[in-house]
């Protein structure tokens, strides 16, 4: 294993990133909110305050310039503001955090206790009504964990209806893995058999740190039967693609990788799945880790695909336009979701490590 070097190095890729970015900058939107999110974790996990002054001065800044939860992408960032509450006990924090706990509770329902991705934003204007794998995420996991932080019983039956829910409307009954969206007007996924990689890391990722707020039945038998449908699927290099199910017709995809490492790792850690998926977890991030670039002393994760949505026409295969089909999405570097799901990674990784669970 590449241990407390592989470790190390994703510590210089979030270096690079603030390095590279201000706070101002970088949107209140779920990409930025889960780079962090992650950052917050990273603290934890050094016992420092390494990285507080960047995810600070960002939600400092949001709170100034005006900000709105009104979408999944937008409940995302409360993730961090719940964490900076817990840190400083500053009251603009909890009122950040509160207006996703508004969100949650009082945004309609598209169908049962699930709500529209777009939730009542703009974007809710151009786009069909849809569940989306993305927002077990955005506001599932911050469900589970205000739940917990605020002892509050109403979000707790509410988050503890969300496995089981989007496992309803998007899991595939056959293979179990889960697809993008649901949409309301077709009253079925969409699009229907293609399984994308980073959707399905979502689960992994969001389904394992859930568990570690919430116990639930469901979420721990939907973990294991995803895991288990995807384990099959990791490619000989230890990476996913971005459509798993299409082997050989697309390419790797370093963000689907990491996530899915990052929840097996915490899982196993956690004992929310067996043994078996620490090694291949473990040989995902180091595969990822040793595709890094160096630039001096920079470092810049690889092969992360950008912004990917379920279009209306060949979703799979279309080549033009703003969002193309997943085959044809193209990738980037230190995109900040990509760097999150490393740095989650990174964080589990040195844990199981540390363990001497696999070595």
């Amino acid at each position: 294993m590449a241990g407390v070097n592989g470790f190390e190095q994703v510590l210089r890729v979030a270096d690079t990133y603030v390095a590279d970015h201000q706070p101002a900058d970088c949107s209140w939107s779920w990409g930025e909110a889960l780079l962090m999110y992650s950052l917050s974790r990273l603290d934890d996990e050094l016992g420092a305050n390494r990285f507080l002054p960047f995810y600070q001065a960002w939600a400092d800044h949001h709170h100034r310039a005006g900000y709105v939860v009104d979408q999944s992408d937008t409940c995302a960032p409360v993730l961090l503001t719940n964490e900076l509450f817990k840190k400083t006990g500053d009251e603009k924090y909890l009122e950040m955090t509160l207006a996703g706990i508004h969100y949650l509770k009082n945004e309609p329902r598209l169908v049962e206790d699930l709500i529209n991705h777009n939730g009542h934003s703009r974007d809710s204007k151009d786009y069909p009504k849809s569940i989306w794998v993305d927002s077990m995420m955005m506001s599932g996991v911050f469900s589970a964990i205000a739940a917990r932080d605020f002892g509050d019983d109403e979000l707790r039956a509410f988050a503890l209806t969300q496995p089981r829910q989007f496992a309803k409307y998007l899991q595939d009954p056959d293979s179990k893995l889960f697809h993008h969206s649901w949409w309301k007007i077709l009253k079925r996924p969409y699009p229907r058999g293609l399984f994308w990689g980073r959707g399905n890391g979502w689960v992994v990722a969001s389904l394992s740190l859930f568990l570690d707020y919430l116990g639930d039945a469901d979420a721990r038998r939907l973990l294991r039967e995803v895991s288990s449908a995807l384990l099959p699927l990791q490619r000989d290099d230890h990476y996913f693609d971005t459509v798993v199910n299409k082997p050989g017709d697309n390419y790797r995809e370093s963000s689907a990788t990491a996530l899915i490492a990052a929840g097996w790792l915490n899982a196993v850690n956690h004992g929310h799945l067996s043994d078996e998926f620490g090694e291949p977890a473990a040989r995902a991030f180091e595969a990822v880790v040793a595709n890094l670039r160096h630039e001096g002393d920079r470092a810049y994760m690889t092969e992360i695909s950008l912004w990917t949505i379920p279009m209306f026409l060949a979703p799979y295969r279309l080549k033009f336009g703003p969002y193309p089909g997943y085959k044809y999405i193209r990738k980037g570097e230190n995109i900040s979701y990509g760097v999150a799901s490393l740095v989650l990674a990174a964080i589990a990784y040195r844990d199981y490590a540390g363990q001497g669970a696999g070595s």
